[in-house]
């Protein structure tokens, strides 16, 4: 064999080796990890079989193991699949809550606020929350931030409110999001920063709080803190629209009709109005109404538009009041009685709508006797039911 080919064949024999050394071993497959009793309570419990849930959680549960026992209270609680008892799912939420098990000292807390399972108390609410917040759990430091913020079982503390406030906002917490932004907005509780209350509205809307929508398009439209632009203002009402707040929706409407911010289109005005009627929102009622009395976007259907103010009126709208008054007197919609026209006009002019006072007092003027004690008697049957006291104006 020549030296080349003895070479070779060294060669080829350390490659050999090498290969066979560097061969991954052959194992067994490993047996796949096998559910704990407390997994297959959870598995059992998301397809509906609670029995089978409380079964496997039940001995855990004595044996002290928090998450058990949390679980079971809120089965107690939430009545699934046997009967709804709190004071029962209390005494199990309690047990978890001392374990420091923070959903459940969170929602024990919430428990003494509402007086769930257990008797209403403010301080032991305040103090499970406080349990809760430390341990950095966002909700509890949202309700524990209202506590602080009104002095409900514990002493009004604007400062501690914002201080929860800001820590549950950094968790991305929404409506601490929006709270925050009113306390910086309005400088209650916190030095005044409109462009903090700018920055921590803008965060919470755009993760979809509806409040912060709404609040956020009051700021655009109304404020003087910041450049006024209705255009934002329009498309962040219309978010909260679209999610089906009623008070976002009735606004949507009233800015088409008007054409604020957005090109004028009173037929999709309308349609905003009866979704917020729907949710039985008083100016909705008034808007909608209107349309139909006057035939906006809608067939002229007056005494379809009657029933609506009627509904608007029964909530304190004082010119769906003065309206209404007008129908009875005129007999437009509804039939004719100048009894019921006065005790109307009698409850808007005590809302101060104008010209309402003196409608009332001609109008009476023209009633025989006997009509005049039947409207006086309906009318403060009336007010005593339907007067809402307007809410009082800021001179900010």
């Amino acid at each position: 064999m020549t030296p080349t080919l003895q070479r070779f064949f060294c060669l080829l024999l350390i490659l050999c080796f090498t290969t066979v050394g560097l061969a991954a071993p052959k194992t067994k497959d490993k047996k796949p990890k096998q559910p704990t009793d407390y997994e297959k309570g959870i598995t059992a419990y998301k397809k509906d079989d609670f029995a089978t849930a409380l079964m496997l959680w039940f001995p855990l549960a004595e044996k002290g193991d928090a998450a058990a026992q949390f679980s079971i209270g809120k089965m107690y609680l939430d009545q699934k699949g046997h009967r709804k008892d709190p004071k029962e799912a209390a005494e199990w939420i309690i047990k978890a809550a001392k374990q420091n098990y923070v959903e459940a000292q969170t929602l024990i807390g919430q428990m003494y606020i509402k007086g769930v399972g257990v008797k209403r108390n403010f301080k032991t609410a305040a103090n499970w929350l406080l349990k809760a917040a430390r341990l950095k759990d966002s909700n509890a430091q949202y309700i524990l931030a209202k506590l602080y913020f009104h002095g409900d079982g514990i002493p009004k503390s604007k400062g501690k409110a914002a201080y929860w406030y800001k820590k549950a906002a950094k968790q991305n917490h929404t409506g601490s999001q929006n709270k925050l932004a009113l306390m910086y907005l309005t400088g209650d509780g916190l030095k005044k920063k409109a462009k903090q209350a700018k920055t921590w509205f803008e965060k919470a809307a755009l993760a979809g709080n509806t409040q912060a929508q709404i609040n956020l398009a009051k700021l655009y439209l109304n404020s003087d803190v910041i450049k006024k632009n209705e255009k934002i203002g329009f498309k962040w009402y219309e978010s909260a629209a679209k999610k089906g707040n009623p008070e976002a929706q009735n606004k949507t409407g009233e800015m088409l009709e008007a054409a604020i911010g957005t090109p004028k289109n009173l037929k999709k005005a309308v349609s905003w109005y009866a979704k917020a009627a729907k949710q039985d929102n008083i100016l909705a009622n008034y808007n909608i109404g209107r349309a139909y009395i006057h035939g906006y976007s809608v067939k002229k259907n007056i005494k379809k538009g009657v029933s609506f103010l009627q509904k608007a009126a029964k909530k304190g709208h004082g010119k769906a009041q003065m309206d209404l008054g007008v129908a009875y007197y005129t007999g437009q919609g509804v039939i004719k009685n100048y009894a019921t026209a006065y005790a109307w006009f009698y409850v808007a002019a005590a809302t101060n709508i104008k010209d309402a006072r003196k409608t009332k007092n001609s109008l009476y003027e023209k009633l025989s006797m006997q009509d005049k004690k039947i409207a006086i008697t309906l009318a403060t049957d009336y007010k005593r039911k339907y007067f809402v006291r307007p809410p009082r104006v800021s001179k900010r």
